[in-house]
């Protein structure tokens, strides 16, 4: 567990993992099949990191040493990407031995956004996915 201090969200060897933004149809659910890896699930936003730039959540396989830095948004994703990308800093030391994925589910996306050079530099380089309203995906 490398958020020492932190309680996880989940249980250790839970099959479905959600990060759910509240009031809104904006969710990501990471799928542990079978329950079979030791998985762990932390609020960032203002509860691991309070000020500054931070991602909503952070969804960890550590037996694959997978951590899932994941911002729910609802249409502005350079401001998103910049999230991610800060969150990665802030934790860099924590999450050192793990290879990280960026996940951003966003209401709407504008066009103009998603071509933006800000947007394509900020992504371009990590192992990066959006989409719109929910995400599902195997961890």
């Amino acid at each position: 567990m490398p958020l020492v201090g932190f309680p996880s969200l989940c249980e250790e060897h839970q099959k479905n993992i959600v990060s759910r933004d509240y009031g809104t149809k904006r969710k990501h659910t990471a799928v542990n099949p079978n329950g079979i890896c030791y998985v762990t699930q932390y609020n960032i936003d203002g509860v691991v990191i309070r000020p500054g730039k931070r991602c909503d959540f952070l969804v960890i396989n550590e037996d694959k040493k997978d951590a899932y830095l994941i911002e729910l948004k609802g249409s502005d994703v350079e401001k998103a990407a910049e999230q991610l990308v800060e969150t990665e800093k802030a934790l860099s030391k924590e999450l050192r031995s793990y290879t990280k994925h960026y996940r951003i589910v966003c209401t709407r996306c504008r066009t103009h956004a998603i071509n933006s050079t800000k947007y394509k530099k900020l992504t371009a380089v990590k192992d990066f996915k959006r989409a719109e309203n929910e995400m599902t995906e195997n961890i």
